[in-house]
């Protein structure tokens, strides 16, 4: 592959320079083929593979001329003196990538009986370095990506040179995004194993996912950037549960990763993306205690465990908790305390609570009366039906 030099122009790829490695691959490959001694020169004519281990880093006068004139160049034995004594009989051919040369390849020997090898050295020549340099390109791409995902979860303005890399790249930083957190949970030991599935998965996440941008934020997590709006430009919660079924489903298949999804809120303006992804990692880290077992985690499904999460150890909650602890700490009452939370879940309607309790209606009632005997409420006043379900949201796990 090749070396990075210098940054290129407007945030494109860097200008880069023959890869040693891989011209002496060359090398080596040619010469297994052909029996004359094959040198690559780099844009500044200096060798930097070769057949001859003594000729390496020295100046090659005759690439300089192909160089300069763009053009191939034969050494004949009477000329070969006018190019310094280290000079050879041969035939050199400018290398081009890119559009541009980068350098020069040398089939040392008669001209005549070099010209036909000649051009075929330089073609394998051109296309393996064409091809470490698509390599590079896609990786520098990918990390102009991250930078700028990275910059934008973080609420920074982007730089500049990010923005003209985003125009270069085809992102449109004005799309309306959301903010999903990927967990991967895998007991997988062997680190260059993970590191590949999760590049496959990473790459998944972008193709055919239009619009999705990807970082990592460590061996386990990683935020995506998704369209926030369907096709009609609206906001549509089903439409955002379909698209994270299916993307779990294609993932898991592609990996073999068990994943877990939390999704953020849609925020407008500037620093959206940075408060919809603090979110959606307050969701997984919500989601990871009271449904352990569940793929796909929304923030709007679990709003209120989310705000009131981080009050767990404050005195306040403490005191949010106490209109439910009768019923917590005897464990002889946990028919009452799964009566009150499916009396909850279903909006504090009688028939749906019985049906979904498999009660009759006056089992149901008997029940709820318990409840406010035991905790010293009354189910029909509001404030107190409030305490009750802060107090359920609250309740350590298990209970």
């Amino acid at each position: 592959m090749s070396v990075p030099e210098s940054p290129g122009p407007q945030g494109g790829p860097p200008r880069w320079s023959i890869d040693p490695a891989l011209a002496q691959a060359i090398v080596d490959r040619s010469m297994a083929i052909i029996d004359c001694n094959i040198n690559v020169m780099d844009a500044r004519g200096v060798i930097v593979a070769s057949g001859d281990a003594a000729r390496l880093g020295q100046i090659h006068d005759a690439a300089l001329l192909v160089i300069a004139r763009q053009a191939p160049v034969e050494i004949g034995a009477r000329t070969a003196r006018q190019f310094g004594a280290a000079a050879r009989p041969g035939v050199n051919l400018p290398l081009h990538v890119g559009g541009a040369v980068v350098g020069c390849v040398g089939l040392t020997g008669t001209p005549a009986s070099m010209r036909p090898y000649a051009e075929l050295v330089r073609m394998a020549a051109e296309t393996m370095l064409e091809q470490a340099r698509q390599t590079r390109m896609v990786s520098h791409d990918a990390r102009l990506r991250e930078e700028l995902v990275l910059s934008l979860v973080r609420g920074e303005t982007p730089l500049p040179a990010l923005m003209e890399s985003a125009a270069r790249l085809g992102v449109d930083l004005h799309r309306p995004r959301i903010a999903a957190i990927l967990e991967v949970r895998s007991d997988m030991r062997d680190a260059s194993a993970l590191l590949g599935e999760l590049q496959r998965l990473i790459t998944l996440l972008r193709v055919p996912e239009a619009g999705n941008l990807v970082a990592s934020l460590s061996l386990t997590e990683m935020v995506v950037l998704m369209p926030a709006l369907n096709a009609r430009g609206a906001w549509s919660l089903d439409w955002h549960r379909a698209r994270a079924a299916r993307l779990l489903a294609r993932a898991t298949e592609a990996t073999g990763l068990s994943l877990r999804l939390a999704l953020g809120r849609y925020f407008d303006g500037p620093d959206g993306l940075a408060r919809s992804c603090r979110i959606a990692r307050a969701t997984l880290a919500v989601g990871r205690r009271l449904y352990p077992d569940r793929q796909t985690l929304f923030y709007q499904d679990m709003r209120l465990p989310v705000l009131l999460d981080g009050t767990h150890q404050d005195w306040r909650a403490e005191e949010l908790r106490a209109p439910l602890r009768p019923l917590i700490k005897d464990a002889r009452h946990a028919p009452l305390l799964r009566t009150l939370t499916t009396w909850l879940a279903h909006g504090m309607q009688q028939a749906a609570t019985a049906r979904a309790l498999d009660l009759h209606r006056n089992s149901l009632d008997y029940r709820l009366k318990q409840i406010e005997r035991i905790c010293g409420v009354d189910l029909t006043r509001t404030e107190d039906i409030v305490a009750l379900y802060l107090a359920l949201q609250l309740a350590p796990p298990g209970e």
